[in-house]
């Protein structure tokens, strides 16, 4: 379970999310984090994850994140940051094996070459496993660094935009294959993005940010209603529903 209460979020000189109280986050639960440029959510995942200095109480598995030593962190907890990974002459397949031979307990070497064939077949990528990275597409870098997360098998995945490079056959591949590891496995993900359509369809929970504030943190369509998001992106905006029963945010302009 994820607890986050009066939680203080941010840097020395700004504090982004002063004091933020959600429900608990439990394990199986697939969080979208929605909000505006600026608004704190790589900061909280950052926080989340051990990366950035925060005040009251981030706890992961009963115990304060900030107390995790880097070996739990890697064992427990899977990063995806927004930078891609690096365009070196090393290949996916190198990357990954290398990911695995750092992770506690999991040192098998068959059991290492099982593990990283079947994240390539999950995510599609067995036909770029051993093309150099710098000569993939930034896309493609993006799902390698997923990957490289994903094979670890964290409780807890924090993916920071995953999807803001990928066309979208992969948008609804990465999404897929997240909400499997949740559904399988009980992980507990969250992931922030700018695309409320696709956290609609796929997430148990929406958590809105506007400056300095949760707007909702609950059910989706409790929390992306047009009230909420007018006050987070000053846009007026319908929610409806598609002909297959899919809930979808259309917006009709700014608001002045």
């Amino acid at each position: 379970m994820l607890r986050i209460r009066k939680a203080g979020i941010g840097y020395a000189s700004h504090t982004v999310l002063p004091n933020l109280c959600l429900p608990d986050i439990l394990p199986g639960q697939l969080v979208a984090i929605l909000g505006p440029n600026a608004v704190g959510k790589s900061s909280l995942l950052k926080s989340i994850a051990g990366l950035l200095r925060y005040s009251g109480d981030i706890s992961f598995l009963a115990k304060p994140v900030k107390a995790f030593s880097q070996w739990e962190k890697i064992r427990h907890i899977g990063y995806l940051p927004q930078s891609l990974p690096q365009p070196t002459a090393l290949t996916p397949y190198e990357l990954i094996l290398n990911t695995l031979r750092a992770v506690p307990g999991r040192q098998n070497k068959h059991a290492q070459i099982a593990e990283t064939e079947a994240i390539f077949t999950a995510l599609g990528l067995a036909s770029l496993a051993l093309a150099p990275m710098n000569t993939l597409s930034g896309g493609q870098r993006q799902m390698v660094g997923l990957a490289m997360v994903l094979v670890r098998q964290p409780e807890l995945l924090l993916l920071d935009e995953p999807t803001s490079a990928l066309d979208l056959n992969w948008q609804l591949n990465v999404l897929d294959v997240v909400r499997q590891q949740c559904t399988l496995n009980n992980t507990t993900a969250l992931v922030a993005s700018h695309d409320i359509n696709l956290a609609l369809r796929y997430c148990d929970v929406v958590l809105l940010l506007e400056q300095g504030n949760a707007l909702g943190c609950g059910a989706p369509l409790s929390v992306v209603t047009p009230k909420n998001i007018q006050s987070a992106y000053s846009v007026n905006a319908r929610v409806e529903q598609c002909s297959r029963g899919f809930p979808l945010v259309l917006a009709d302009n700014i608001t002045i």
